[in-house]
């Protein structure tokens, strides 16, 4: 049915046409594009996931590129560093033949010098100039910064990675439980050093000798000599007499008067200072005036006309403090009395000083005698009269001064006064006036003695008298007055009688007992000492040590080895009737005995005999002590009995000889020890080589103890015994003949460290570390890791596990080094300059070279493993990525252009359906018409 008002037909074919054309433009637009989704419409889910991968994409993207240039900053670094390695290989090379200075003059080793310092200005600079795009790398600027060297037992630390997360900062906990050893293997088998002595005993051949004598010491404690008085100077500095003043004479006045000027006492112009005054006189009508100019020494002086000698006497008194007038003569004063200027009218003046003194001396016996007076204080004082006082508990001479009083008045006081206790004497200006300003404390008196006592002397009897030997034992001495001084020895009563004469002096008995003859003094004391009549009749205590004696010869004999194996041995003298006269034969028996045979023919010599036995190989003998009469007579003397030679003590060391091999874990040596090579050599020895072997030897209390240079597994000591001689111990005392140390047993945060030594580590994805403490250091510590490292961000996302940091230390010669040292110490003066150390020099070179080679494998190893292979998997990542996104995104050629044909067909078809549609309306009116 055709409809008028509503044309079905077209609308569905304006539909079907409107949504063929959508399809034909989507098909356009994905094919000119090659993308599937170009709008969020398109497939809304397919573009939140196209974006998401998008993102990821691009990350990645530049993942790659950070990846790419961390390799390249490491590859720079590489470079340089292996740079430093070769300048370090020459250096090393340098310091070796530098060793050799047997063969190269001291030029050879200043050039050596001169090329190690330029190298080493050479590794300073390329530390300071290797950068990448203006960051420096080697100058310890990407080091990690920590608050490790606050920590005493840390000898070297190195900070490979850290991961120091979103808060920037690491804790570092080290908790060692058990510090590394050294390989340590001891011996008790070398005896300790002792004394060497030999065995030895001596024949003893006695004969007469003088006898000792009897002696003792007299002492006569009564005995003394008068003490010498205490004396001194008492000096008064401040005692004066007036100044003679200057004075004019008389000047005539005109009228006829007199007058006369004089300077005054204590005046501006007092004594000599008055002398030549210069006189201006004048006169007026107005009144008297006097004036002194000390500045110039002018005296101006005006005279009233009209005043008689009266009137002017009175107008001048008092006017002046300095002058005084005196006028004579009578008459009035008038305008002619003016004679103008005087010079030299003044003279006369004169100055005195104070030296008033006198002696003081305490009088023998008094209150101040012999030592007393010693200190005594004089006390001056001023008072209405002169006296003297003395108080002797507390040693003051007290003296009181009146006014005006003079020198000579205070000694008189003293000498009328104390008397018996002082004496004032040798007064010299004694007519000086005493002045105040003396008044005080002074100490003049010293040199005061006391009597002397205890003369004495040594007494002893005369070889040969009456009290030879024994005989003057118990001898004493009786003293008593008489006419004459003289001593008589009774041998009976065993006495010497002294008569002592009035006023004999010590000397004087002791001269008396000497001219006796059985006696003899020595060492007389205070002999000019007068006798005390108290030691008249007592006795002195008897002489004693007198003894009747036999003096020896001795025959010393000694084993040639210090060994005890000749204890025992015995020294036997036998008679001989086939020997000659005065001579001696000596053998050893079966037993090792030592006989001696002496010619029973006469006296025989003890040299002689110590002669045969020194021809015994084994001993020797000498004759240590000669006090007899030199022979031994078998038939009249007495024959020694047997001695036993004793003492004999091995010295100590090696009680046989030894070879052995020490093997440590630098290398072996042999050595060779005698039999009692002491434990010092053998240390000495051992330690000689100890850069050779890695071993070192001690002295253990007496034992030897070997220990390895270093520390831990690798620490290796081991011990053969080669050879040993019979009865030797080193090999049955060793406590082990292999020993090695073990590593440092330690966790660092929680996590158990790889270990070597000293040396630990730990490397995990938060942190790689290497640290070195010092030599079996066992102490638990933390530290903190703050700041610095290298940063690469290395994955698609901002977060520290897509991050890693890279610590690059420092290769400047200040900071490369170790335990050893650093390397700037090998530069010209320093210590470890091939002039100074070449040793240590060699040392610090080698801890250098493993540590910058160290530097360079980790830097390779980072970037061969963390760089190359993280770079691999960011390229697969983003391959996959890039392939999942296009197949969400892009469009399908063959699709899309099947539908781009679709669509055309649909909108041609559409179109040609739509005109149909469109004629049915058309018939409709071509029926109206």
């Amino acid at each position: 049915m055709t409809r008028i008002n509503t044309n079905v037909p077209s609308l569905i074919a304006q539909n079907r046409l409107q949504s063929s054309n959508g399809d034909l433009n989507s098909a356009l637009t994905r094919l000119s594009t090659g993308l599937r989704i170009n709008s969020g419409s398109d497939d809304p889910a397919g573009l939140i996931a196209s974006e998401a991968l998008r993102s990821e994409i691009t990350s990645l993207g530049k993942a790659i590129t950070n990846t790419n240039r961390a390799s390249q900053i490491i590859s720079t670094a590489d470079s340089a560093l292996g740079e430093v390695s070769n300048l370090l290989n020459d250096i090393r090379g340098l310091v070796v033949e530098a060793a050799n200075s047997g063969a190269l003059s001291d030029e050879e080793v200043a050039a050596n010098q001169l090329q190690i310092d330029s190298s080493l200005e050479a590794i300073n600079r390329i530390a300071q100039t290797t950068t990448f795009q203006g960051r420096k790398l080697l100058d310890g600027s990407l080091d990690f910064q920590s608050t490790a060297s606050s920590v005493s037992s840390i000898s070297d630390i190195n900070i490979d990675q850290a991961n120091l997360g979103a808060i920037g900062n690491i804790n570092v906990d080290v908790n060692i439980k058990a510090a590394a050893t050294r390989a340590s293997i001891s011996t008790t088998g070398i005896p300790t050093s002792t004394t060497s002595t030999k065995s030895t005993g001596s024949l003893t051949f006695s004969s007469p000798s003088p006898d000792a004598e009897a002696a003792g010491t007299v002492s006569l404690a009564n005995s003394y000599t008068i003490g010498a008085e205490a004396t001194g100077t008492v000096a008064l500095a401040n005692a004066f007499a007036p100044d003679g003043e200057a004075t004019t004479g008389a000047i005539s006045l005109g009228s006829g008067a007199t007058l006369t000027i004089a300077a005054t006492d204590g005046g501006l112009a007092d004594g000599s200072k008055g002398n030549d005054t210069i006189i201006n006189l004048t006169t007026n009508t107005t009144g008297t005036t006097v004036n002194y100019d000390a500045n110039t020494d002018t005296l101006s002086v005006s005279l009233q006309e009209g005043l008689d000698e009266t009137a002017l006497a009175a107008a001048l008194s008092g006017i002046s403090a300095d002058f005084g007038f005196t006028v004579g003569g009578t008459g009035t004063t008038d305008s002619g009395d003016a004679a103008g200027f005087l010079t030299g009218q003044f003279s006369g003046g004169t100055d005195v000083s104070g030296t008033a003194q006198f002696t003081l001396t305490a009088v023998d016996g008094g209150a101040a005698d012999g030592l007393k007076g010693d200190s005594t204080n004089l006390v001056l004082t001023s008072g209405a009269s002169t006296s003297v006082t003395y108080d002797a508990d507390n040693d003051i001479l007290n003296v009181t001064v009146a006014d005006g009083a003079t020198v000579a008045d205070i000694a008189a006081a003293i000498n009328s006064t104390v008397g018996s206790d002082f004496i004032a004497s040798n007064v010299v200006d004694g007519s000086y006036t005493y002045a105040a300003a003396d008044n005080g404390t002074t100490n003049p008196i010293t040199g005061g003695t006391d009597p002397t006592s205890l003369g004495q002397f040594d007494i002893e009897a005369v070889n040969g008298q009456l009290a030879d030997g024994t005989a003057g034992n118990g001898a004493t001495i009786n003293f008593t007055s008489g006419a004459t001084t003289e001593a008589i020895y009774d041998p009976d009563a065993n006495i010497i009688n002294i008569t002592v004469a009035d006023g004999a002096t010590v000397a004087d008995i002791a001269s008396a007992i000497n001219a006796d003859g059985n006696f003899l003094t020595r060492n007389v004391q205070n002999g000019n000492a007068l006798f005390g009549a108290s030691d008249l009749g007592s006795n002195d205590p008897s002489l004693l040590a007198g003894t009747d004696t036999t003096s020896d010869d001795v025959i010393t004999v000694t084993a040639d080895d210090a060994s005890a194996d000749f204890d025992g041995r015995t020294i036997n003298v036998v008679a001989d009737n086939s020997l000659a006269a005065g001579t001696a034969s000596a053998s050893l028996d079966s037993s090792g005995n030592i006989v001696v045979n002496v010619s029973s023919n006469g006296p025989v010599g003890v040299g002689s005999i110590a002669s045969a036995i020194n021809n015994i190989e084994g001993f020797s003998a000498s004759v240590t002590a000669s006090d007899g009469d030199g022979s031994f007579d078998i038939l009249t003397d007495t024959t020694p009995t047997s001695v036993d030679l004793t003492g004999g003590v091995f010295g100590g060391g090696l009680n046989a000889d030894l070879v052995v091999q020490l093997r440590g874990s630098q290398g072996s040596e042999v050595f060779q020890f005698e039999k009692g090579a002491t434990l010092e050599s053998i240390v000495q020895s051992i330690n000689l080589v100890s850069d050779a072997t890695g071993i070192t030897a001690e002295d253990d209390g007496g034992n030897l103890k070997l220990n390895s240079s270093s520390y831990g597994s690798d620490s290796l000591i081991d011990i053969e015994v080669i050879s040993e001689g019979t009865g030797g111990t080193f090999k049955s005392g060793l406590t082990a003949v292999r020993a090695n140390g073990t590593d440092i047993d330690a966790t660092i945060n929680g996590i158990t460290a790889d270990a070597q030594g000293n040396s630990f580590s730990i490397n995990t994805s938060t942190l790689d570390l290497n640290l070195t403490v010092v030599d079996g250091s066992a102490s638990d510590f933390t530290f903190s890791i703050n700041g610095g490292g290298a940063k690469f961000q290395l994955g698609p996302d901002v977060t520290s596990t897509q991050q890693a940091r890279l610590g690059i230390g420092s290769v400047s010669t200040g900071q490369l080094g170790g335990a050893a040292g650093r390397l700037y110490e090998l530069g010209s003066g320093q210590a470890k300059s091939l002039t100074n150390d070449v040793g240590g020099a060699g040392q610090i070179i080698d801890e250098v070279i493993n540590k910058v080679t160290g530097l360079r494998g980790r830097l390779g190893a980072f970037q061969a493993t963390t760089l190359d292979s993280n770079l691999v998997s960011l390229k697969e990542t983003q391959a996959n990525l890039l392939e999942a996104e296009s197949s969400i995104r892009d469009a399908d050629f063959a699709q899309e252009s099947a539908n781009l044909t679709r669509a055309q067909i649909l909108v041609q078809s559409g179109t040609n359906v739509l005109s149909l549609a469109n004629q049915n309306p058309q018939n409709v009116l071509s029926l109206l018409g």
